[in-house]
């Protein structure tokens, strides 16, 4: 079978390549799955690029984590999945997964049934990004039924970002999101209730007490007018030196960085969601397995509205 392999640390033309590889087979607790769609996140570019330390994170030569296909086989003790089955799944995150190759053997529980109402290349591009968003705002409390609350996302526009939207709309919070002003439409229709220029200061400044704060941007940081006492304000990649304390003491209860996990059950969550039209994905761009150099390229100027997605006939 096909698989993508990096050759070492470095850009992606210099040391990413296609190579043939045996056909994995699946253990007791194991799906195999040929693959159809594969989503590329940050994390995938980032370790790629210069190998950065994310901690638990297992650096590999056979990259991928998302993953959408048709299940091929499954392993004595797997139930719940059998052959012909259109499944997605976020494998073995934060462990290598190898899911960027025309066949992956993933755990069962990692795996959920793939919305019908998604193409695969939507199913393919959500599982860490989407899982993202959940688990964020598990942590920060907002779950089931968030009526009346106020939840601020910045970066909308991304990945995590226009999921985010969308799961804290489908709560019935008052949603407000950052972005540039060429992606406010986008949101709006999304469903945000408020989209704000990330470059305006004085309209950042007027945002008012939110409940939530979800920060999916590199070193990004909430107004302090948006923090009351009692916010939770949580990110994805960090805060820059000195922000955790000037959030506490404008009132945060809770500062904290999450790791998103592998999580079946809340995908199966996600794709009852789908089915019943309060959330979509959107791609970016798609490419077959032999331009995945395009496409971290593309991920890598920080301009793709939603997801960049690898496709596999």
């Amino acid at each position: 079978m096909r698989a993508v392999r990096y050759t070492g640390v470095g850009p992606a033309a210099e040391v990413t390549e296609l190579v043939e590889l045996a056909e994995p087979a699946p253990a007791a607790d194991e799906v195999l799955v040929r693959v159809g769609a594969v989503g590329l996140n940050p994390v995938d570019v980032k370790i790629r690029a210069a190998g950065v330390d994310f901690g638990p994170i297992e650096y590999t030569e056979l990259p991928g984590w998302d993953v959408a296909g048709e299940v091929v086989a499954v392993g004595d003790a797997v139930t719940g999945f059998a052959p012909g089955d259109a499944v997605f799944g976020l494998a073995r995150f934060p462990q290598a997964a190898h899911t960027l190759a025309e066949l992956a053997v993933v755990p069962a529980s990692d795996l959920a049934l793939a919305p019908s109402t998604w193409s695969v290349a939507q199913q393919g591009a959500a599982p860490l990004a989407v899982l993202t968003a959940w688990h964020a705002f598990a942590a920060a409390g907002l779950t089931g039924d968030a009526t009346g609350r106020r939840v601020l996302v910045l970066g909308g526009a991304g990945g995590v970002g226009h999921l985010a939207v969308q799961v804290a709309k489908a709560r019935g919070a008052h949603v407000v999101a950052t972005a540039s002003p060429a992606k406010r439409e986008v949101l709006l229709g999304l469903g945000a209730d408020e989209v704000v220029d990330y470059r305006d200061e004085a309209a950042l400044a007027a945002i008012g007490p939110v409940d939530v704060v979800l920060s999916t941007v590199d070193a990004g940081v909430p107004p302090l007018g948006a923090v009351r006492e009692g916010t939770a304000v949580i990110t994805i990649t960090g805060f820059p030196d000195g922000a955790e304390d000037a959030l506490r003491a404008a009132g945060a209860k809770q500062v904290e960085r999450i790791m998103v996990a592998a999580d079946g059950p809340a995908l199966a969550e996600v794709a009852a969601l789908a089915d019943a039209g309060r959330l979509t994905v959107l791609v970016d761009t798609e490419l077959p397995l032999a331009d995945v150099v395009k496409l971290q390229e593309r991920l890598e100027t920080g301009r793709a509205t939603g997801k960049v997605v690898v496709t596999l006939p």
